[in-house]
Formats: structure tokens, C-alpha cells, sequence
């Protein structure tokens, strides 16, 4: 029951980041992107800080790992706003998503783990995927969709330095410094790089802000760190492998965006790459075992 409980969880946690993508694209036309991260991760922050101020205990030895997190947290999420700004979210989705594939590259990167043959077999599928999603051959590459990719090895980097970090050390002080860096960061950047434009104070830029501050923030941040290590790696990698699909749903719902044949299929490759480069090694084993 335990675990059920954290799965589910887990899928609400890829459910609301893939609201994220429909609404960070209709809020960029009234908002610039580093304007809209500093204060969604100000909020978020501060929120936290009020909340759960009585377990943090900072040593030295946090901080740098705490913000090379904050970093990687920092480039991810800042590429992925830019890119929505010259790409639709179905195709920001799709091109985040890669980063669950790239995770065993960067581990060898990292610790040279090695990579195994059915990782190189979904680079390959997923490539054939992102041809399709952006048709260079047909027209020029789309800047966002690049932009965007970068988004996905920030990720592939930041998920491997989680599962490194937080065995050492306090999770709500490594929490904590993530949520400050972003928000510090990302304002002074918006005030150098920016043009000043009037918010517009609507109940609909309100419900993006907060949504994005509290629920695709704070409270998927505390429940990925709390109950992702209920489940195997591999279970968790299929329960998030549904924020893809499901952005893709939800854009085509509320934001009424188009998905034609090529994006389509690009789509289906993509997320036909990244399950068998995480869950092959795994049913191989399950059936040698059968046997």
C-alpha cells in the first residue's frame, strides 16, 4: 500500500509538471521568461522557507553542492521558458522528456558506469523522433527546439547529482538553496537583459503564477525527494515518461495547439525511445529469471 500510495503520487507529480508546459507558453506573451522564473522560484522559496525554516541545519559542505543543483536547476528551467518562446509547448514536452534517456550517459560521464547496449539503441530511436518533430530537411531548424535540448542534458545531470547529493546530505537544506539560487539569480538577469513591460495583473496570470510556485514547484520538488525512493528507478521512470503524452493532451485542450502527422510520430519515437532504453534491461532480467 505504501508503495501504491508513492506512485500514485509520482504520477500526479508528472501530471502537474505536464501542465506546466500549456501554461508557460500562454503566459510568455504577457510576461518575459526570466521575470516570470525569478518570481515563480522567489515565491515558491519563500513559501518553503516559512513552512519547514525548523529543519534547516547548514554546514559548508551543503553549499556548493546545494547550489551546483541550484545551477543545473537554473539552466533547465531558463532554456525551457526561452524555448517556449519560438516553439510550442507539445514540442518543448517532447524535447524535455529526453532527458530520462540521457541519464545513463551522464552517469558514465560522471562515474564511468557503463552504457548499456539498449541506451545507444534509444539514442538512436529518439534521434529518428526529434528529426521527425523538427523536419530540418524540410525547413530551417527550429531555434526553440535546439534551445530546448539543452533543457534535456540540464536535466539528465541534475537527476544523476540528486541521487548523489541528497544520500549525503539534509534534503530540505539542499530544497532550500535550489529554490533561493533560481529566484536570485533569474531577477537580476531579467533586470540587465529585459525589457520592462507592465504585468497584467489578471485572475489568469495569477492562477499561472501560483500554479507554477506552489503546485509544479514546491509541492513536486518535496514529493519527488520524499517518495521517489519508494518505488524502483524503473517504475518511476514509466510513471514520469506520462508527462510527455499528457502535455501533449493538455495543449491540445486548453491552449487548442495542432499536432500534425510529423510531430505526431515524432512524438510516439521519442517516448518509444525513452521506454525501451530504461525498462529493456529490466524485462530481459525479469524473464531470465522466470526461466
Amino acid at each position: 500500500m505504501k508503495k501504491l500510495k508513492a506512485e500514485l503520487l509520482l504520477l500526479l507529480v508528472a501530471t502537474i509538471w505536464a501542465g506546466t508546459f500549456p501554461i508557460i507558453k500562454i503566459s510568455l506573451p504577457n510576461v518575459q521568461p526570466f521575470t516570470f522564473l525569478g518570481t515563480r522560484f522567489l515565491i515558491a522559496a519563500i513559501i518553503f522557507t516559512l513552512i519547514f525554516y525548523k529543519k534547516l541545519s547548514f554546514t559548508r559542505k551543503e553549499m556548493m553542492p546545494g547550489i551546483l543543483l541550484g545551477s543545473l536547476q537554473f539552466i533547465g528551467f531558463s532554456t525551457q521558458t526561452v524555448g517556449m518562446l519560438y516553439t510550442t509547448a507539445t514540442n518543448s514536452a517532447l524535447i524535455t522528456g529526453v532527458n530520462i534517456m540521457l541519464v545513463p550517459f551522464v552517469q558514465k560521464f560522471l562515474s564511468s558506469k557503463p552504457v548499456k547496449l539498449e541506451n545507444w539503441i534509444g539514442v538512436l530511436i529518439v534521434t529518428g523522433g526529434f528529426l521527425f518533430l523538427t523536419l530540418p530537411a524540410a525547413s530551417s531548424l527550429n531555434k526553440g527546439d535546439l534551445i530546448t535540448l539543452i533543457c534535456a542534458f540540464a536535466w539528465a545531470f541534475y537527476i544523476v547529482y540528486v541521487d548523489i547529493f541528497t544520500t549525503k546530505f539534509n534534503i530540505y537544506n539542499m530544497i532550500f538553496i535550489q529554490l533561493w539560487f533560481v529566484g536570485i539569480v533569474s531577477l537580476p538577469i531579467s533586470f540587465l537583459l529585459e525589457a520592462p513591460v507592465s504585468v497584467p495583473f489578471t485572475t489568469e496570470f495569477l492562477f499561472s503564477i501560483l500554479y507554477m510556485s506552489i503546485f509544479a514547484t514546491l509541492i513536486t520538488t518535496i514529493l519527488v525527494n520524499k517518495y521517489q525512493k519508494e518505488t524502483t528507478p524503473i517504475r518511476a521512470t514509466i510513471i514520469f515518461s506520462w508527462e510527455q503524452p499528457a502535455a501533449v493532451i493538455l495543449s491540445v485542450l486548453f491552449i487548442a495547439e495542432l499536432i500534425s502527422f510529423h510531430v505526431m510520430m515524432g512524438g510516439l519515437l521519442i517516448v518509444a525511445g525513452i521506454l525501451f532504453s530504461e525498462t529493456f534491461y529490466y524485462f530481459r532480467i525479469k524473464k531470465i529469471g522466470n526461466n
